[in-house]
């Protein structure tokens, strides 16, 4: 049992009959989606629990892990709904609350990074992705991947197309480090794929993407090919023959095409890759958080700096 502060027995009485309240109230604003209520009730669930217990007990704790997380998805909606301020105002409570569990640090950094490319501060957004990289690198490699992508994505912004690059092939490092277990036992085999399945595999032709993209920054248009296909490949084999990813990877193959020498290896290659045939998928398209993840072919301009645009050799 946690240790208690002292409070007079009639005092410790009502304020332990608030907290019963309170957590209703938190089940009932569940039930109704109502966040607004839900935040209200989890604040005073919090600041109930602080008179009762220490800053260090297991109760506080849960409190501040559960604010945190209702705090980052109402932030996060209010970010996708272009409601900035809510949005800072949230996710900066979140950080606030997040400051005793390593994973709701590594969350919040990485939704209050979103916000910070969303207004543009790319700088601190690569801060932020660098901070939670290094909570998720080795103990949530899932996260870790995507954190990887942000990371390209806000570095491509800024420029540093070679640092991008590096985090692209991270993220691509640990999908495979993820999904080859899954191949090896079969799993991948049986078409549709599961929902989570279909997110890492997903995951992983933005890597590919990503990568690409990066190479096209760099002039490197043999490699750059080579990824859109590989990862082209793997959408039409795994994602279903409609998903929005296919139509992307393939229309960037051909763009680069024009940039190749006369003979080149690497046209061959893509062209192999690409004469295979997929399944059909329900799942058509990809969520707002993934389309976050991709770096785009022509970057918007990045604190005063001339946006780059892929162009020829």
């Amino acid at each position: 049992m946690s240790q208690e502060n002292y409070l007079p027995p009639g005092e410790r009485d009502e304020v332990v009959r608030e907290v019963e309240d309170s957590d209703r109230n938190v089940d009932a604003a569940r039930q109704r989606n109502d966040q607004q209520q839900l935040l209200a009730h989890l604040e005073r669930g919090l600041y109930l629990r602080r008179r009762l217990y220490p800053e260090a007990s297991a109760e506080v704790i849960a409190a501040c892990h559960r604010l945190c997380e209702v705090s980052n998805v109402a932030g996060t909606s209010m970010l996708q709904q272009g409601h900035l301020k809510g949005a800072h105002e949230l996710l900066k409570r979140a950080e606030q609350v997040a400051d005793k569990n390593q994973k709701d640090k590594a969350v919040t950094w990485n939704n209050l990074a979103c916000y910070y490319r969303r207004t543009g501060k790319l700088r601190t957004a690569a801060t932020l992705l660098e901070r939670a990289l290094e909570i998720e690198e080795y103990a949530e490699p899932n996260a870790a991947a995507q954190t990887h992508l942000n990371l390209c994505a806000t570095l491509s912004q800024l420029q540093r197309h070679a640092d991008a690059l590096y985090h692209a092939q991270s993220a691509m490092i640990r999908m495979y480090e993820i999904l080859s277990p899954e191949m090896v036992a079969g799993k991948l085999s049986s078409l549709p794929l599961k929902e989570e399945q279909f997110e890492l595999v997903t995951v992983l032709c933005i890597a590919y993407h990503n990568t690409a993209v990066e190479h096209e920054y760099l002039k490197n248009y043999d490699g750059a090919i080579c990824a859109y296909s590989e990862g082209a490949n793997w959408a039409i084999k795994f994602l279903g023959e409609d998903h929005q990813l296919i139509g992307i990877l393939k229309d960037s193959v051909e763009a680069v095409k024009g940039k190749l020498k006369p003979g080149s290896g690497a046209l061959k290659r893509a062209e192999e890759l690409l004469n295979g045939r997929g399944q059909k998928n329900s799942q058509d398209g990809m969520s707002e958080q993934n389309l976050g993840l991709m770096t785009p072919r022509n970057a918007p301009a990045a604190d005063g700096e001339d946006g780059g645009e892929l162009g020829g050799s």
